[in-house]
């Protein structure tokens, strides 16, 4: 076990003072390797956390660069930043918290052709991505490692946070993990990601330093819970709410990698905030709906639009239509927040409706399959024609 500088000793006081805390446990984190997956709404005040706290190694992998629309919750990145790579500016941040941290941004996609080998050398992983694939590709690997896996989701005022630790090493042998709660990873063609459905800033912050304090927890011994246990947390009306989860004995452990396809980790945009995907079932039809009637492929909408022979119809809200306007196109605008029919100058005609990226167009000719209309969802929606 390593040694502490004064500098260090001296920043990291107020934790000596704690009862209970000492410096055992302040030499833990100092010795403790983190492996955080995403540098985003999750990462940025988690990373951010960590450094301050003293945790002496962290990997960073992220493959993704700053955008303006980052910065209302990633808040490790200013202005000035946008355009770097997101680890890069991440990194460059926590050295500033902690100058003696060891620190390596990873700029690349987080696959299962990495997976096992970035675990394998941490001793807590924090995941904090914005997709299902990566989740569940991450609780995979875990459970094949044996690595505990600090996960945490976020989506409008509401957030989620558990610590699975399953596999041959885990302290029976077997543990929790996230499979044993959410056994199959969601389909993608049903749900928003927070570009769509969006999200309050601070509530990732909050969610952040809920999944710290267990990595904290985890890391140093400090009363940790004798199973894991699930945090709901609501933003508006706060509240925190927890459930102590267990394994399915009928389930076998991961040993294998598989296939995981991008899907995006979200709620239904109509939904109200207690709909975070942590208290569904990924069993039941939410996540397999009926095939859109009339599916075609962008071309053929599109061809169809410009010869007249379809009217197009953008469902987005008015400032996503401010923000990204339908290229080359008027189209009529009844935004699905606020749609309760489909007007009766659209009844027996041909619609082909947008929004930002083809999910809720889908449910929107689902929900008015029997308006009188023949409406086709325009796949991948106004993101795929803008870029």
């Amino acid at each position: 076990m390593s040694t502490l500088s004064i500098d260090e000793l001296r920043r990291v006081e107020r934790h000596l003072r704690l009862p209970g805390f000492g410096m055992k446990e302040q030499l833990a984190l100092h010795d403790a390797h983190i492996l955080i997956i995403g540098a985003g709404g999750l990462g940025c005040p988690a990373l951010q956390q960590l450094a301050a706290a003293g945790v002496g190694r962290v990997t960073l992998i992220d493959d993704d660069v700053v955008s303006l629309s980052n910065i209302h919750r990633q808040i490790l990145f200013g202005v000035k930043d946008v355009g770097r790579p997101k680890v890069e500016v991440a990194a460059e941040r926590a050295r500033e918290l902690q100058p003696g941290i060891t620190i390596t941004p990873i700029h690349a996609r987080f696959t299962p052709e990495n997976a096992c080998d970035l675990l394998g050398q941490a001793d807590v992983v924090i995941e904090g991505s914005d997709n299902f694939a990566t989740k569940y590709l991450c609780a995979d690997a875990a459970e094949i490692t044996s690595t505990p896996m600090v996960w945490g989701t976020v989506l409008r005022f509401a957030g989620d946070v558990c610590v699975f630790h399953s596999g041959p090493l885990a302290p029976d042998g077997r543990g929790v993990g996230l499979r044993d709660v959410f056994p199959i990873q969601p389909d993608s063609t049903f749900v928003d990601d927070c570009a769509t459905a969006g999200v309050l800033g601070v509530t990732t912050s909050v969610v952040a330093g809920l999944m710290v304090t267990a990595t904290i927890q985890h890391i140093t011994g400090l009363l940790r819970p004798d199973l894991p246990q699930l945090i709901h947390y609501e933003a508006l009306a706060p509240s925190v709410h927890t459930w102590n989860v267990s394994a399915d004995p009928l389930r076998e452990l991961v040993t294998d990698l598989g296939i995981y396809e991008d899907s995006t980790c979200a709620i239904d945009p109509t939904a109200g905030a207690e709909s975070s995907w942590s208290t569904r079932s990924f069993s039941g039809s939410m996540f397999n709906p009926s095939p859109a009637r009339g599916s075609r492929s962008v071309s053929v909408l599109l061809d169809m639009v410009a010869r007249g022979e379809a009217i197009p119809v953008d469902i987005r809200e008015d400032f996503e239509v401010e923000l990204r306007p339908w290229p080359g196109c008027e189209p009529v605008h009844l935004p699905m927040s606020s749609t309760t029919e489909i007007p009766s100058s659209l009844k027996g005609k041909t619609l082909v409706v947008a929004c930002a990226k083809g999910i809720r167009s889908a449910r929107f000719v689902q929900k008015f399959s029997d308006s009188g209309a023949d409406m086709y969802s325009l796949p991948g929606g106004i993101d795929g024609l803008v870029g």
